[in-house]
């Protein structure tokens, strides 16, 4: 009897609230969707201590609107989750009247930081909104009392940056000791965006006082440059490119400003724990020898390049065994190349050196060719993330057409490259590159049925990113196609990579053809039922390939649904027989980093806009499939 009373009791199923404190912690701790969070929060009293903490750990607000009313109730002091928050991004709202909007965001972010609870954040962001892809960093001057307020109240912050201020905070940071000793306790991210010689001279000190415990330094420059063709007066703020970049003489004032402490850099030592660097807008071409003497880049861990003139001289020192790095994880390179491909070919060996790579981007302008497939499939067995983009054009963005045509088209693989790089790299998970044209209303192409086939050998890929539109150099009708319809067309050609890339077994047909030549588990598509492939689903389990984006997103920030990029996430859906079928969702940018969190890939900052190539219609009319266009939009 007590033997059935305890199988009765281990066959009984195990709820939630069976589970223990810590259990449930875990369990909510993975949770990745606010919405979900905020509804586990009104559960119970137990669920709401519970999920309150991830919830409330990262926080964005979008100040200057209307609903900087609803701050009182944020920071009421029942509100237990204040003391949860550890980074705070604050971004100037999306407003049509913008009169006052700064000066009424000031006075939001003052309330917030004196209402915070103390010395619970460790990253606070003062974000400005723009249109333009490079200003991204908070230009716009932050009221230094404020930035003071913050310093005084939050003493663990990980993560300080240096921006223009509306008066220098240099004097009176140096008048208190304490304040300047529990700052620095704790920082280890550092990010300088200066612009003038005041914010220069703060990045010195910022730089001087966490030298010894740096472990990521960011320098993100924006310095006016003067006109030529303006005569009036300098501005005070104006800084010559000679006087401010490093040349054959020696360091310029940007070295010797920043890094001051470290004077002279001959017998300098390098900083002794950073692993993280990142450059923006900062001429390389003759400070090569300067960066090599206090950063040690055979202990760099991430390297980022981004616009940076002369970087082809930095990769070319690297490549060299004297500071070649040992423990490199990602690279990132931006820029637009010269007529020589100098870049282009320094990064080529340079991949061809380094070893160990888990994150590859690249996005170059003005080249003749894409990164060589050789280097990439060097690091086949670290490989995660690969992102590569390229194009002949000289311009940062590539205009196009409503019709789909493009000024300047990225440049594809080919489809030995594609393989080999397939083949080699099969533990990536993410992937972006640009894929050659097919029709959306024919058979697909050949060289799309072979990059298909090639996609069959990466078996860990989850986030495919096509960064071009199918269907772009091809006239599918007399007229453009309506944007409901290239949508519905594009839908379905999602579908259809979805069956291919789930297809396990492939066999014969018993047609008595020749097969295709391809990977295990990839199938070729219509050029497979060609060939005489027969495709047959896999009934235990499915393919990790979950999300499929086409196109280039328009927008910078992660806050906002982009309109010149789609997205499809697998899911399953019944025919009418109520057989299980793979369907293609269409998923908004921004959600898709909840319900998919290996998509890290669509993050990154394309310089580049390729345009749906489909008709817009006019607001209130809509005009049938092949009419005549009547309405001329200014």
């Amino acid at each position: 009897m007590m033997r059935q009373e305890k199988d009765g009791a281990l066959a009984r199923k195990l709820k939630f609230d069976d589970l223990e404190t810590e259990i449930k912690a875990l369990i909510i701790e993975r949770v990745p969707r606010p919405t979900d969070l905020k509804s586990l929060c009104l559960v119970n009293r137990q669920c709401h201590e519970l999920a309150v903490k991830p919830l409330y750990r990262n926080i964005s607000l979008d100040l200057g609107s209307s609903t900087d009313t609803r701050l009182s109730a944020f920071l009421s002091a029942r509100n237990i989750g204040l003391r949860h928050i550890r980074q705070i991004r604050l971004y100037l709202a999306n407003v049509r009247d913008r009169c006052n909007q700064k000066q009424q965001a000031d006075l939001a972010a003052r309330m917030l930081l004196e209402f915070l609870p103390e010395d619970v954040l460790e990253e606070f962001r003062w974000v400005n909104m723009s249109a333009d892809a490079d200003t991204w960093c908070p230009w716009e001057a932050f009221p230094a009392d404020s930035l003071l307020l913050l310093y005084k109240k939050q003493r663990r912050m990980k993560w300080l940056e240096v921006m223009d201020l509306d008066r220098p905070i240099l004097p009176d940071l140096k008048r208190n000791p304490k304040m300047q000793a529990d700052l620095f306790a704790h920082a280890r991210r550092l990010a300088l965006y200066p612009e003038n010689r005041e914010t220069l001279e703060l990045s010195r000190f910022f730089v001087e006082k966490t030298s010894e415990v740096l472990e990521e330094l960011i320098i993100h420059c924006n310095f006016d440059s003067p006109d030529p063709r303006d005569h009036s007066p300098p501005s005070p703020n104006t800084i010559d490119a000679r006087e401010l970049n490093d040349s054959a003489s020696g360091p310029g004032l940007l070295s010797r400003t920043i890094f001051a402490h470290k004077l002279p850099f001959d017998k300098c030592t390098p900083f002794p724990r950073l692993k993280n660097l990142r450059l923006h807008n900062i001429s390389l071409r003759y400070s090569v020898d300067t960066w090599c003497k206090f950063v040690d880049f055979h202990s760099i861990e991430q390297l980022r390049l981004y616009r940076c003139p002369g970087s082809d001289s930095l990769i070319g020192q690297l490549s060299r065994a004297a500071h070649l790095p040992r423990q490199l994880r990602a690279l990132e390179v931006q820029q637009k190349d010269n007529s020589d491909n100098e870049v282009l070919l320094a990064l080529d060996g340079f991949l061809c050196l380094v070893s160990g790579l888990r994150n590859l981007v690249i996005d170059m302008e003005n080249i003749k060719t894409l990164p060589a497939a050789a280097g990439i499939a060097r690091h086949g067995k670290t490989l995660e993330i690969l992102n590569i983009h390229g194009s002949q054009d000289n311009g940062i963005l590539s205009e196009a057409t409503h019709s789909g045509n493009t000024d300047a088209e990225e440049l594809v693989w080919s489809i030995d490259d594609i393989s080999k790089i397939c083949k080699s790299c099969t533990r990536l998970t993410q992937l972006s590159c640009a894929w050659p044209q097919t029709s959306l209303i024919r058979s697909p192409s050949l060289e799309w049925k072979a990059w298909e086939n090639a996609l069959g050998y990466l078996k860990e890929i989850v986030t495919l990113h096509i960064s071009t539109f199918p269907g772009s150099k091809q006239h599918t009708s007399t007229q453009v196609l309506p944007r409901s319809v290239y949508e519905q067309l594009l839908q379905g050609l999602a579908v259809s990579m979805f069956d291919v890339a789930c297809t396990s077994c492939v066999k014969p047909a018993s047609t008595g053809h020749g097969t295709a030549d391809q990977p295990d588990g990839g199938g070729g598509g219509g050029g497979g039922a060609q060939a005489g492939i027969e495709v047959q689903h896999s009934a235990s389990g499915s393919p990790k390939l979950r999300l499929i984006a086409f196109g280039i997103s328009e927008k910078i920030y992660e806050r906002e649904d982009p309109r010149n990029q789609l997205l499809y996430l697998r899911s399953t859906c019944q025919d009418a027989l109520g057989a299980s079928k793979i369907y293609a969702t269409p998923i908004g940018w921004c959600l898709r980093q909840y319900v998919e969190g290996r998509s890290e890939v669509l993050d990154y900052v394309i310089h580049r806009e390729t345009l749906v190539p489909c008709r817009e219609s006019v607001s209130g009319v809509r005009g049938g499939w092949g009419d005549d266009d009547e309405f001329e939009i200014a």
